[in-house]
């Protein structure tokens, strides 16, 4: 099923909102103009805060079907496994999502943690991705002794970083733009690669590896 979000609002949508992995009757709240006529009238609307929201595990077909609405650039997004799913909400009304799982990476270490997609709604209030990135290392800290250290992937072709740079993640590797044959078994393996669920373009962009130590002993490795 295809589901648009409005052209003129942005849309944030409430966990109620989800029945059985799917969208079902969105009860959305949407967002309009500052100044309105008929909504309020020229009452301003007031803003919400990054501050305001929520931070919190949340059902990982909830983070999916957001993840397939609102990411600009990868919105093809498989249902599991993921290890960790997360949501940024105010009053159950959710405004971004992420989820999480081992390092795509065979030579990274598997005591490592990978943000795989993280999406935001449309009228999510601002800072809310950095906010979340914090939130979200601070949980794994706490929660999550054995593991050294998080990491993410940002598309140079299309994104700057900047709310890694905000969260206070340090880039520690990057790579060059490839197109990669998945016509053939991966090295070493039967195997065959996965399909490409969002195209080649995506795939072939140069990436920028961001990373997070958890703990001391990750830091003293920087």
């Amino acid at each position: 099923m295809t589901t648009e979000l409005p052209t003129t609002c942005g849309a944030a949508v409430r966990s109620s909102d989800w029945f059985s992995g799917d969208l079902c009757a969105i009860d959305v709240r949407v967002t309009c103009p500052l100044f309105l006529a008929g909504n309020g009238g020229a009452t301003p609307t007031i803003a919400l805060h990054s501050k305001e929201l929520t931070f919190a595990a949340c059902e990982t077909s909830h983070a999916v079907q957001l993840v397939r609405l609102w990411h600009s650039r990868l919105p093809g997004c498989q249902n599991g496994p993921w290890q960790y799913a997360f949501r940024a909400h105010k009053e159950d009304v959710t405004y971004a999502v992420a989820l999480w799982n081992n390092p795509s990476g065979r030579c990274l270490p598997s005591h490592w943690l990978e943000l795989r997609r993280m999406a935001c709604a449309p009228d999510a209030p601002k800072n809310t991705p950095s906010r979340f990135l914090a939130w979200m290392v601070r949980y794994f800290q706490k929660t999550c002794p054995e593991r050294e250290k998080v990491i993410s992937y940002q598309d140079l072709d299309v994104h700057t970083g900047t709310i890694y740079k905000a969260a206070g993640w340090a880039v520690e590797y990057v790579s060059k733009p490839r197109i990669r044959d998945r016509s053939k078994p991966r090295v070493g393996t039967d195997r065959m690669y996965r399909s490409n669920k969002n195209g080649i373009e995506p795939d072939a962009a140069g990436k920028a590896r961001w990373a997070k130590p958890l703990n001391s002993q990750a830091q003293s490795k920087q």
